[in-house]
């Protein structure tokens, strides 16, 4: 079988090459193809004199049980890229942020790392151990539930002293953050735990917390400050922050629950127990739950409140666990304007519900009407992350 050596092409040929591509997933895969055709890549996009858009945001799709590579989805063709991560063996991704990946290994003292899955670049971060509240025993919670919501400040690199990672963990829902070199990672001081979701906006972290949303002081004294209240809420909804064209978007996101063996049972209702053999595959539960609708507020800073959206015009939402994106509908084929992409964001469910991760869709804000993502229904073993992929080298 004969072997060609693509990094011999000459450099001309190669940007050529590059210059017809217009689409993420024919960049992503023309950066992999070997080192070389990276640097082409990287410093093409460098060069301004090149009217090259963005990389188009993907999801980043986890491994079946019959092939071991991840892929990489693109809106606008509709097709699954395969993309080797060989550095993502045994180990947890827990979280995105733009192109990079999150990452916990399985085993002691539980190694935390930023992985650009492009480059295969890695900026290690202190180890979860150095936690104040560090992981527990596992044998009661996994590791897979230790990290919940990871943000950053600008990318990652050994040189960027500027660089804040903010994370939210442990089975309280705390605050803490580092900087890469850190030894250590340092909780906020607060009255309140259970925080939902972070997002970096105008040189500031912002938190959700249980009734109010706070800012994160990461000064001599780093605790956390209160922001604004928020709208009143019901019963099962998952909440975001988003940055959009500049304004603060709060979004919620209705659930409902049910139980199988009683369609008609509400799961906030307290009707009986069931007991589950730990060491058991029976742990399962069928709950099955599902997005009925959203609700998007902008924040109004002149009268320090929330105002009800009705219309997100020509941008789209893309929400999950991981992180919520707001993207320009203009710049990035494949995405509808007034439009949320959503993703499962029910972490259990991977684990212990019999329906695995289904519920994410396409949610027309204008009509309420729902679509699915993929034009087949999949269940979906560990988590979908949303990537917006960088061609980096450092």
């Amino acid at each position: 079988m004969s072997y060609t050596d693509w990094s011999k092409l000459p450099k001309e040929l190669i940007e050529l090459i590059f210059d017809e591509l217009q689409h993420a997933g024919d960049i992503i895969r023309f950066g992999t193809v070997c080192r070389f055709w990276g640097l082409v890549a990287l410093e093409a996009r460098q060069q301004v004199f090149k009217p090259l858009r963005p990389l188009s945001p993907m999801l980043l799709l986890p491994p079946n049980k019959d092939d071991e590579a991840h892929k990489l989805y693109d809106f606008f063709k509709k097709k699954a890229y395969k993309i080797q991560i060989p550095a993502m063996r045994d180990k947890w991704c827990c979280n995105s942020w733009n192109g990079w990946l999150i990452t916990i290994n399985h085993t002691f003292p539980y190694e935390i790392c930023c992985l650009n899955p492009i480059s295969g670049v890695q900026i290690d971060l202190p180890p979860a151990i150095t936690f104040e509240d560090s992981p527990p025993d596992l044998d009661e919670t996994p590791i897979e539930f230790f990290l919940n919501k990871v943000v950053l400040s600008s990318t990652p690199s050994p040189s960027n002293a500027n660089c804040v990672i903010m994370a939210i963990h442990s089975n309280y829902n705390k605050l803490a953050f580092c900087k890469p070199g850190d030894k250590r990672w340092i909780t906020l001081k607060s009255e309140d735990i259970q925080y939902k979701d972070l997002l970096y906006y105008k040189d500031n972290f912002y938190a959700i917390g249980r009734s109010k949303v706070v800012q994160c002081d990461i000064g001599d004294d780093p605790r956390v400050i209160p922001f604004a209240l928020l709208p009143k809420m019901g019963y099962f909804q998952y909440r975001y922050l988003v940055e959009s064209s500049d304004c603060l978007l709060y979004v919620l996101r209705y659930l409902d629950l049910k139980d199988e063996e009683d369609p008609l049972k509400l799961r906030y209702e307290t009707t009986g127990f069931k007991v589950f053999d730990l060491d058991s595959d029976k742990r399962k539960f069928s709950y099955r739950y599902e997005t009925t609708t959203f609700k998007v507020y902008n924040f109004d800073f002149d009268q320090k409140k929330w105002k009800l959206v009705k219309n997100i015009k020509e941008k789209a939402l893309l929400l999950g666990h991981n992180q919520a994106i707001s993207i320009s509908t203009k710049k990035f084929d494949g995405f509808k304007s007034n439009h949320i992409y959503f993703l499962d964001d029910y972490k259990e469910g991977y684990f212990e519900n019999t329906y695995g991760c289904h519920d994410m869709g396409v949610f027309n804000i204008k009509t309420h009407l729902f679509k699915p993502i993929f034009r087949r229904t999949q269940l979906w073993a560990s988590p979908l992350f949303w990537m917006r992929p960088e061609l980096s080298l450092h």
